[in-house]
């Protein structure tokens, strides 16, 4: 691909060599006179813009670069065919109707050698847009066979799906009926000769009045295709036997070119024009329509004397003394004259299309080093083409979803990783856990009720405040005796003394007086371990499901532009069992724990015997105080240094000391009050939770490093081997299966596609347009 070129050096070489064609003189009223076909230098510049524009054409550049063009439009019976016949010098096809059914570029090219003309057929690609041009049979010398070879071109290009090559021959009837009414695919007649002005200018399908809405409808919006491109200088026909406004092809071009700025007008039939309304169409050659539209006026052969054989130099010595002898044209002043005749127009519109090639060549450069950058760009953007080693190609993409996936669940800082997602919700299942500790309360149902102070079911006693119930409130459940957590008794699940030790009176078997067997604490603690089932499947559940979600997501950004060849569906059922055989691992693990905890006990002795003497000594003194005295919460934390209870309490402390108990919390004073009845139901609730205060921290460690060891974890280690297996890489046709997983989407393809066809054009131009300037530097 070439570098961009550097225009302003190139600009300044050619305003220096050939000021005539890159000054501000572009005169549209400019003869060969003025410059002229003798001119050998103004001679081999046309030549050799008109062969850039060939060449570009030919290539399909004028469908990304707006590249200067005549477009000969005009309505049907406009005299637009034998315009053409009278500028090229050949015989188009006539028919009744519409005869023009795709567009037909003339490529005129003045050469000293004899005649001759090649046809050609532009065909564009409709998928990648792309444009092939075949050469239409051998090379034609004799100028009446032109007629049959376009007729059989035409129909060549009407019925894309069959070869080209079967029109050449045989008779036309046998073709049988045209695919497609109209194209946009071109003919192309490349016509040298001595005789030939160089020319370049594409004929349009005649615009039609009636007829089907979809045959004037795809005929008008291929003029469109044309006209609308500023480039475009729009060649309108119109006939002098018709009404000016009746014929509707002038305001087509009027609506692409309001001003008339790049529109030439041409007079046809003038011969036809009614007596007496001559005056109706000169001011048109004098320029005194309220546009800027330049007009022009032939006269071609009518259809009598095409059918009798005229030639295209009698034609043309017709036309002649028919201007020079007819009013009012013969009575023009010279400068409207040269606005009358095919060969005024013929040199007017070469000197103008190749001023404007010439003046349109450093903006062409630009926008080509734009579209290049553009599609090298859009390029890059898609994804890289399917490898050529399929196999390797899958090994490697899913060692790396393999790596993605380890790094994930390794954990990685932000809001968006794995283990920042499930960790609310390990903090649910704590708090869970920890709520479903047996709620004691150490006081006679049957006393609260008799005192008026609660009824059986009431949370708080109603005559005691919120701040009086505190103690109920706040459990001590971790080290340390300011470290409480909260939690409030749950309506309808207190446990008084009552139902301590009824339950307990009913599971006495052989023991003696005021010993209750273990049965009583392990059937609480059974109750409530049998409450940890459904936190612990909430957390698993919850943590499966963002395991899921991490893996689709991880997944899309690996596979995503595989999907249309099924890889990512079938990494993604793969994963799916991995991740399922994973998660039925640690479900299996998590059912073990809980079974485990379901059979009371512990080898934390320490922490089982300080959390009993704490429970025990906690619910003592809520037993043995007053619902309106705070007892259990001054002992904790004394309000005032120098209050009487205070002094009191820091002297009974410092005395036990003194005597040995060197350990002792103000707390456990609570239990110097003994009730034989009252302290066995206490002791069961003290043994009950302190031992689901050690189990519960337990539990609710165990279970998360479950799900991680065995879940989150574990979906990485033998994944790599699960998507070698899942995926069949290891069987006979393994390549074959991988070549079709890593086929591209039609889309994406027929992009690719797309976009290299025109990165091969534009890099074609810009070759073009280098040959142009080293061109220009030489003459």
């Amino acid at each position: 691909m070439h570098e961009p070129l550097f225009i302003g050096p190139i600009v300044e070489c050619l305003q220096h060599r050939f000021p005539e064609i890159m000054g501000s003189q572009f005169n549209t009223n400019s003869t060969a006179g003025a410059i002229g076909l003798s001119d050998p230098q103004y001679a081999a510049r046309r030549k050799r813009m008109y062969e850039f524009l060939t060449r570009v054409r030919a290539i399909g550049a004028d469908v990304d670069l707006d590249i200067p063009a005549i477009a000969v439009m005009g309505g049907q019976s406009a005299g637009k065919s034998s315009l053409i016949e009278a500028i090229s010098g050949i015989t188009l096809p006539r028919a009744s109707g519409t005869c023009t059914r795709c567009p037909t570029e003339c490529q005129l090219t003045h050469s000293d050698a004899p005649w001759t003309c090649r046809v050609s057929l532009r065909l564009t690609d409709v998928v990648d847009g792309s444009t092939r041009e075949t050469q239409f049979g051998q090379s034609i010398t004799e100028k009446p066979e032109v007629t049959e070879r376009i007729r059989r071109a035409q129909r060549a290009i009407l019925s894309p799906s069959v070869s080209p090559d079967n029109f050449l021959s045989g008779v036309e009837s046998d073709f049988g009926q045209s695919e497609i009414p109209f194209s946009s695919d071109c003919i192309v007649l490349n016509i040298s000769g001595p005789d030939i002005t160089d020319l370049n200018f594409i004929d349009l399908p005649g615009l039609i009045v009636g007829g089907q809405d979809t045959e004037r409808n795809l005929i008008r919006d291929l003029a469109i295709s044309y006209i609308q491109r500023p480039s475009c200088i729009i060649l309108l026909t119109v006939a002098c036997e018709t009404d000016f406004i009746n014929q509707g092809a002038h305001l087509l071009a009027q609506e692409y070119d309001p001003l008339g700025e790049r529109t030439i007008g041409v007079l046809t039939k003038p011969d036809r024009i009614p007596p007496t309304e001559e005056e109706n169409w000169v001011p048109y050659i004098r320029g005194e329509q309220e546009d800027t539209t330049l007009w022009f006026c032939v006269k071609c052969p009518n259809t009598k004397a095409i059918n009798s054989g005229i030639t295209w130099e009698r034609a043309r010595e017709d036309e002649s003394a028919f201007f020079s002898q007819t009013a009012p044209w013969s009575t023009l002043s010279g400068e409207y004259k040269q606005r009358l005749g095919t060969g005024n127009l013929t040199r007017h519109l070469s000197e103008k299309l190749c001023d404007l090639i010439a003046e349109r060549l450093p903006d062409i450069q630009q926008e080509l080093n734009k579209l290049i950058e553009r599609t090298n760009t859009e390029l890059r953007d898609l994804p890289p083409p399917p490898s050529s080693e399929p196999l390797r190609e899958i090994l490697r993409l899913i060692t790396d979803f393999s790596r993605a996936v380890e790094k994930q669940v390794e954990g990685v800082p932000g809001r968006e990783g794995l283990l920042q997602r499930i960790r609310p919700q390990q903090e649910e299942f704590r708090t869970a856990i920890r709520t479903t500790a047996p709620c004691f309360v150490p006081k006679y149902r049957e006393a609260l009720e008799d005192s008026g102070q609660a009824e059986v079911g009431d949370s708080v006693p109603p005559s005691v405040s919120g701040e009086d119930w505190e103690p109920y409130q706040r459990l001590l459940f971790l080290e340390g005796e300011e470290n409480y957590e909260e939690i409030g008794l749950d309506d309808g699940k207190e446990i008084f003394i009552d139902d301590v030790l009824e339950t307990a009176k009913w599971a006495v078997t052989r023991e003696l007086p005021n010993n209750y067997p273990f049965v009583v604490q392990r059937g609480y603690i059974i109750d409530t371990v049998s409450q940890w089932d459904d936190p612990a499947k909430t957390l698993f559940d919850f943590t499966v499901d963002k395991v899921k979600e991490m893996m689709s997501r991880i997944i899309d950004s690996h596979f995503e532009r595989h999907a249309h060849g099924n890889l990512k569906q079938r990494v993604l059922n793969t994963v799916i069992v991995h991740i399922d055989q994973c998660a039925k691992e640690t479900s299996s693990l998590i059912k073990l724990l809980l079974e485990v905890e379901k059979e009371p006990s512990t080898q934390h002795t320490h922490y089982f015997k300080d959390y009993r003497r704490k429970f025990f000594a906690f619910y003592k003194g809520i037993f043995n105080g007053n619902w309106n005295s705070d007892f259990i919460g001054r002992l904790q934390r004394p309000m005032y240094p120098t209050s009487e209870f205070t002094i009191a309490l820091e002297s009974i402390m410092s005395n036990l000391r003194k005597i040995g108990f060197l350990n002792v919390q103000p707390l456990e004073l609570a239990v110097l009050r003994a009730s034989e009845d009252s302290d066995g139901a206490i002791k069961i609730m003290a043994d009950v939770r302190a031992y689901v205060q050690v189990a519960y921290k337990r539990f609710v460690d165990n279970v998360p490093k479950a799900i991680d060891e065995r879940l989150v974890l574990g979906i990485a280690r033998g994944l790599q081997d699960a998507l070698a297996t899942g995926l069949g890489l290891d069987s006979h046709d393994s390549h074959e299966r991988c070549a079709k997983w890593l086929a591209e989407s039609p889309r994406i393809a027929e992009r690719r596609e797309k976009l290299v066809a025109r990165q091969k054009r534009l890099s074609a131009a810009q070759d073009e347009l280098l040959d142009v300037f080293e061109n220009m530097r030489v003459l």
